[in-house]
């Protein structure tokens, strides 16, 4: 396994939960079981006899402390998903040195019982006949025989103490393989290539303190046209995500390592080198936010490698329909020239 470490723990003793999931895993949290219905029942009685304790001194159900603030992510079967340990490995080697460990979702592998795997895709396929799983994500299940699943920093909000939002950076510079013409940032030029004109977050707005709370916007769902409509706590927390944004170095840390690591851009770039699989990766991560009532906790995740022999040809033919398609300088038609521009323009 070279450098990742690998953590001992008996899952089958707890409960996962499904929490979400993306195209190629599936995130749980963990629980304690729950008590037996008959026994919920007994604890009811009052009168335990001699030999039975009161429920308040019947011990806790035992959880390993190590699961605590912890998620379980779970591969799912595709052909071109990268083997957990793989992914593990460059996360330890390649992006663990190049940020505070306070500002990464830490990640350890775990190997799951066969079991828990058969276990969770039953209950996968339970969801898609009731409904509760997206219709998108149907029909693709757990690998089964993967070995390797990770722990995680559990990132969510069990409570109101919190509020919770996360986002994509993508590519904070601009694609250096972009037209030097160019009215679009890689970012919205595809955007609009594929969606039309919904607007979105321009990641130059991020790097950009005139537009930080269009951009402080964006993340929490609001309307920058509509500020005058919102509360005092809408407002508040606005307030606060903008300051983090003008003032906590990571997305300015994030920019200059997605710059550095490929300044040549996807269609000169050596598509199997570790730096520029290193700026892929950095340039598809999320950026989780737990806001508190005095801080702000921010780390990235989503840190998989990218595989570069199966993604060399989608990189590069998405980015020659970007250029070809007139995406990028905002001629793809007569209609569209002068719309939906980013701030590059």
């Amino acid at each position: 396994m070279n450098s990742a470490t690998l953590l001992t723990v008996d899952l089958d003793a707890v409960q996962l939960v499904y929490l979400a999931e993306g195209a190629a895993n599936i995130v749980y949290r963990i629980r304690s079981r729950s008590l037996d219905p008959s026994t919920s029942a007994d604890l009811n009685f009052e009168s335990y006899g001699p030999n039975t304790p009161p429920p308040t001194e019947i011990e806790p159900l035992y959880m390993d402390p190590r699961l605590e603030g912890k998620l379980v992510r779970l591969r799912k079967k595709s052909a071109s998903a990268t083997p957990v340990v793989e992914s593990q490995n460059h996360f330890e080697n390649t992006i663990k040195p190049l940020f505070p460990s306070e500002n990464l979702v830490q990640q350890t592998l775990f190997q799951p019982s066969k079991d828990l795997l058969k276990d969770c895709n039953a209950r996968l396929r339970e969801m898609e006949s009731n409904g509760a799983r997206p219709a998108k994500r149907h029909d693709v299940y757990l690998a089964e025989d993967e070995m390797y699943g990770m722990l995680v920093t559990d990132m969510s909000c069990s409570d109101n103490s919190f509020k919770f939002f996360e986002f994509k950076p993508k590519w904070l510079g601009q694609s250096p393989s972009a037209p030097p013409e160019s009215k679009r940032c890689r970012t919205c030029a595809l955007r609009v290539m594929r969606k039309g004109s919904k607007p979105g977050l321009c990641p130059l707005n991020l790097m950009d303190k005139d537009k930080i709370v269009v951009a402080g916007c964006r993340i929490m769902g609001l309307d920058p046209r509509r500020l005058q409509d919102y509360s005092g706590s809408e407002m508040e927390m606005l307030s606060r995500i903008r300051d983090f944004l003008l003032k906590d170095p990571l997305l300015r840390r994030l920019r200059q390592l997605q710059m550095d690591k490929d300044p040549n851009g996807v269609l000169k770039a050596s598509v199997v080198s570790p730096d520029f699989l290193a700026a892929m990766t950095l340039r598809d991560c999320t950026l989780y936010l737990k806001v508190g009532q005095g801080s702000i906790d921010a780390r990235l995740g989503d840190l998989d490698l990218k595989a570069g022999k199966g993604k060399a040809a989608y990189w590069r033919g998405l980015e020659g329909a970007l250029i070809d398609g007139g995406w990028y300088t905002a001629t793809e038609n007569e209609k569209a020239v002068g719309e939906n521009l980013c701030q590059l323009a």
